[in-house]
Order: C-alpha cells, then sequence, then structure tokens
C-alpha cells in the first residue's frame, strides 16, 4: 500500500498562503521602505505637507496613548529611594492648573510648535479620546486644540479651590491696606503661604486667666480644622505652633500637612508625603529665640526626619533624616514615639533634645539640630510612656527633667543637666497596667512663655481607665483625685495650657472622651453630649492659648471646637 503524500492541489495552496502567509509580501514590502525615516531628523516628523502622507500619519498618532504625549519634569533632584520626598503644595496645584482662555489672550507664548497646528489627532478611536469631543461629529482636531481640551478636562476633574477666588476681608485685623494685602498672598495660593505665615508676627495678649467655672462649660464647634483636604488614615499626631495659628496633623497614609487655623475656613497650607514612612509622632519645635522652626516626624522604622521650616524659601522641603545611633542600635529599634524638650546647658546656651522612646526600658536623648545621641537614661521594666517637666534654676537658668514610667506604675525622674541622674523614684498608687503619663499647668514644648515654668500636675492613665491626678507642688505621694469616667484604655493625656482642664480620651471605644475640672477634680456634664461627632478618639490637643480643642479621630478628621471662657 502506497503511503506516499500526494502534492497539495492549487486550492491547498491558496488556502495555505491566506492562513499562513508567504515571503513574497515580506520582499515587496522591503521595496516600499520610506527613506525618509532612517535620516537623523526627528523621530516624530511623521506628518508632511503632502495629502497623500496625512491619512497615514494621523492613524500612527492616533495609536498614541494619552499619557505618552506628556512627561512631568521633576527636576535634577537626586535622592535615595529610602529618603526621597515628596512636596505637595496645594497653592502650587492651584496656580499650576490655572490655565484660562482670558490668560493666553492676554499673554504671549513664551515658546510656540508650529507642528502643534499641522498636527491632526483622531478623537472617536478609543473612549478616552472621545471624552474630549465637543460634537458627536467631531472626529479629527489639531495638536493646539487637543492640548486645551486636556486642560480643561483636567480642570473640571481637580477643579481650583473656591477660596482661591474668593476674598474673606472679616479674617483680617484692618491694621492698614497693605497688610491686608500681605495676608490674602499668604493663604490664596502663594507657592510660599507658610514661609509667609511664619514670618508674619501675631500679636497674642498674655494675660491671667480667670478661674474656668466648674460643671458647665461654655464651648462651641468649629468647622473641622482639615475640611479642605482630610487625611485618608486615622490622624495619629496632632501638634499646634506654639506663636502662629497652624496645625500639624499626621497618620498612616504618611503624609504631614498644615492648616492655617482660624476657625473660619481652615486652609491646607502645605503638605509633605514621606515615602515608606507612616507618621507616628510628628511635632512642630520653636527654639526659644524663634530662629529655629522645624517639624520633627518618625514612624515604626529605625529613622526619623526633620522638616526644617525657617529655610523654606522654595517648594522643595528640605528634609534631614536622623538615623544611625551609632553604638546604641539595640535600645532604638524604632523612633515611632518620641517627645521635643527645651534644654539649657551650664554655659547658658540653649538648644532642643529629642527624646526617644526605645526598648528594654531605655530613653536615647538626642540634640535636635544634629542629631547627635547626647545621653540615655534607663528604668526598670517595659517603659510605657514618659514625659518632660522643668525645674527652675537661679540668674533666669533651668534643668530639663525627664519622668518616665513602665507598665507597673513605678515612676523614674532623671535630671537631664546632671547626666541624666535620677532624682526621685516613686509609685503610682494602685498603679497597674499604666499607659499614659503627661505633665500639666506650666511649660510645654508648645508654650509661647519664653519664661520656664514648673508643670503643677501629673497625671497617670491606666488600661483598665482609671486616671491619677497628683499635684508637684505636694509633699505627698498620694493622687489628688482619681477619675473613673472612663472603662477602656487611656490614650491620651492633655492639660490645657493654663492648667486649669485635663482632657483624657480612650481610642478603644466610641466618643470615649471627657474634659475635667483640676480644681474640683470633676467632669463637665454638658460636653461632650451624645450628639458630640467625636468618634474613636485618636489624638487630642490644645491650643498654645487654650482658646481652642482639636480631637482627631479614626475617619481621618480632626474635629474643632472653640473654649469661650479664654
Amino acid at each position: 500500500m502506497d503511503h506516499t503524500i500526494p502534492p497539495p492541489d492549487e486550492e491547498e495552496l491558496v488556502l495555505s498562503k491566506l492562513v499562513f502567509g508567504d515571503n513574497s509580501d515580506f520582499y515587496n514590502e522591503l521595496q516600499n521602505i520610506n527613506l525618509e525615516l532612517s535620516s537623523e531628523e526627528d523621530a516624530t516628523e511623521y506628518v508632511q505637507n503632502s495629502d497623500s502622507e496625512d491619512s497615514e500619519s494621523d492613524n500612527e498618532i492616533g495609536k498614541v496613548m494619552d499619557d505618552q504625549l506628556f512627561f512631568v519634569d521633576d527636576g535634577e533632584l537626586n535622592v535615595d529611594d529610602e529618603d526621597a520626598m515628596d512636596i505637595d503644595d496645594e497653592n502650587e496645584q492651584a496656580s499650576g492648573s490655572d490655565y484660562s482662555n482670558e490668560s493666553e489672550e492676554n499673554e504671549s507664548d513664551a515658546w510656540v510648535d508650529s507642528d502643534d497646528d499641522r498636527l491632526q489627532i483622531t478623537v472617536t478611536e478609543n473612549n478616552r479620546s472621545k471624552k474630549l469631543r465637543k460634537s458627536h461629529v467631531e472626529s479629527q482636531i489639531n495638536g493646539r486644540e487637543y492640548l486645551q481640551r486636556l486642560r480643561s478636562q483636567f480642570e473640571k476633574i481637580y477643579p481650583k479651590p473656591n477660596w482661591i477666588e474668593d476674598e474673606d476681608d472679616s479674617e483680617l485685623d484692618n491694621d492698614s491696606e497693605n497688610e491686608s494685602g500681605d495676608y490674602d498672598n499668604v493663604i490664596d495660593g502663594d507657592i510660599n503661604a507658610l514661609t509667609k505665615i511664619l514670618e508674619r508676627t501675631y500679636n497674642y495678649t498674655t494675660a491671667n486667666s480667670k478661674l474656668l467655672p466648674p460643671q458647665t462649660l461654655d464651648i462651641t464647634r468649629l468647622k473641622d480644622a482639615n475640611a479642605s483636604h482630610p487625611s485618608h488614615s486615622a490622624i495619629q499626631s496632632l501638634s499646634f505652633h506654639s506663636t502662629k495659628p497652624i496645625l500639624l496633623t499626621g497618620g498612616y497614609d504618611r503624609t504631614l500637612r498644615i492648616y492655617h487655623i482660624d476657625g473660619k475656613a481652615n486652609h491646607l497650607i502645605t503638605s509633605v508625603h514621606i515615602k515608606g514612612t507612616p507618621v507616628q509622632t510628628c511635632s512642630f519645635y520653636s527654639s526659644q529665640d524663634g530662629k529655629e522652626q522645624k517639624v520633627y516626624t518618625g514612624g515604626r522604622r529605625r529613622y526619623m526626619h526633620a522638616w526644617d521650616l525657617s529655610n523654606n524659601n522654595t517648594s522643595v522641603a528640605k528634609i534631614d533624616k536622623i538615623s544611625r545611633l551609632y553604638g546604641h542600635q539595640d535600645t532604638q529599634r524604632s523612633f515611632e514615639k518620641f517627645k521635643l524638650a527645651h534644654f539649657q546647658d551650664a554655659n547658658g546656651a540653649r538648644h532642643g533634645l529629642i527624646c526617644l522612646q526605645g526598648n528594654n526600658g531605655w530613653v536615647n536623648i538626642l540634640h535636635s539640630s544634629t542629631g547627635v545621641w547626647l545621653q540615655g537614661c534607663k528604668i526598670e521594666g517595659a517603659i510605657s510612656d514618659f514625659c518632660i517637666d522643668y525645674k527652675p534654676q537661679q540668674n533666669g537658668h533651668f534643668h530639663t527633667i525627664l519622668i518616665a514610667t513602665n507598665t507597673y506604675g513605678e515612676v523614674w525622674e532623671f535630671n537631664l543637666n546632671e547626666n541624666g541622674n535620677t532624682v526621685r523614684k516613686w509609685k503610682d498608687d494602685g498603679g497597674v497596667g499604666i499607659t499614659k503619663i503627661q505633665v500639666g499647668g506650666g511649660s510645654t514644648i508648645s508654650s509661647p512663655k519664653k519664661r520656664i515654668i514648673p508643670n503643677r500636675w501629673i497625671a497617670i492613665g491606666s488600661d483598665s481607665g482609671f486616671v491619677n491626678v497628683y499635684d508637684r507642688q505636694s509633699d505627698s505621694q498620694r493622687p489628688v483625685f482619681t477619675l473613673d469616667q472612663l472603662t477602656t484604655s487611656i490614650s491620651s493625656l492633655e492639660f490645657s495650657p493654663d492648667g486649669q482642664m485635663l482632657c483624657i480620651a480612650s481610642r478603644a471605644t466610641k466618643d470615649a472622651l471627657r474634659l475635667v475640672h483640676l480644681a474640683t477634680g470633676t467632669v463637665f456634664s454638658n460636653w461632650p453630649t451624645s450628639g458630640t461627632p467625636l468618634g474613636k478618639v485618636t489624638s487630642v490637643a490644645f491650643s498654645p492659648q487654650g482658646e481652642m480643642l482639636a480631637v482627631g479621630n479614626e475617619q481621618g478628621k480632626v474635629r474643632l471646637w472653640r473654649l469661650n471662657h479664654y
């Protein structure tokens, strides 16, 4: 039997050519190559003057995606991926999107590309480009019109904020016309808005506070501090500037935001996105002479960052990285919990301190300007929290006191001016499961007073919701009173600047916040109410003059109230 396969007939050859093709088409196309494209001219010379070549070039440019027609010039700032910072200035974004037809008519272009008018782009090939049509019969537009419609579409998606156009003269002091105009520039789109606010002088009247009446609190809710640009995560940390009406917020969305707080608009001044570092703690630092203005921030990383605000003359944030505690790495695994303090050496020179909560009972002390390790203090057991107090000396000098506690309620007090020597050790009355400790009624890092005043009160909170309040001016080691209004773990303890109020809060349950009248040891009965929109409170802060209370929650909102007593 013959198994020889017969050669394909003519019909099979035709079908094979249709399905698989042959070499004839390849060699024929080689003869039709366009020699003009092999020259050294620009690769974008697809569009020619002849009508026969226009249709072919239109098909080619139609295949290019919209996002490939443009590129973003980030400048020549070369940084490592680990240290990279993104500055996100709201004012810069608003000014960058301000492309109107009126401005284009009044101002001549610095550079004109003649190819924009000759370039024809098909807008019917995909759904993205179809949105740029002004009528359903429109199929092609030139390059210049294409750019204008892209800008118009961008402004529809990201419109310019209304407050840029509106002038709110009620927020001005009306001291002079020139001063009012400068204030408008500060909040209405100037790229150096933060610098101008820091340079502006705000006059605060320092007067003796009147006694706060007990039981009833005169309080008014204001517009949320971050209503214009809310956070995308829970507010982990809040910080008011000591002399300027600005508020700093931070959270796990890796973004620091600074707001101008006036109680009405609360505009966003600027924001900085820190790649790879969720913010656990952030705080303003202002030296007592006002020359050094910084923001310190840290998360669950082996480093932290310092944002220099005193030299913020450009749109690029100057941010330094503090890391590598040489010789002390084993005592500091994370930079997420820290507090700032003032320090004065034996010669009278003053500078700031960064007090880092470490592991194995350590608190590491760094120089705020250089980041150099200065000393360390150690307690027994696992450290739960610490705070900073001051002790006045002769000739206007002062000593910095570090107060730390462990989970068993044992409290150590270290004098940082004496190489961290222990000056006192005592135990909280019945303290078990201690979570927070805080002092109040005197000088803090956010206090606008240049004269150092020792704190009168110290409060210690536990995981059962109890808070013991002690009088540091008394020799007794018994608490003045104990607060038991909350039943879950205490996560926030904040004193008002004048030491008349204490705010206690727990993030474990919703609306777990109380304000305490310290003179009587009672809780205000009229606030908060069942309708107060607190949520799960994650952070609390009083303004330096005590007239405002800011409360951050897990929803990423910063509630704001005015305390009318002040």
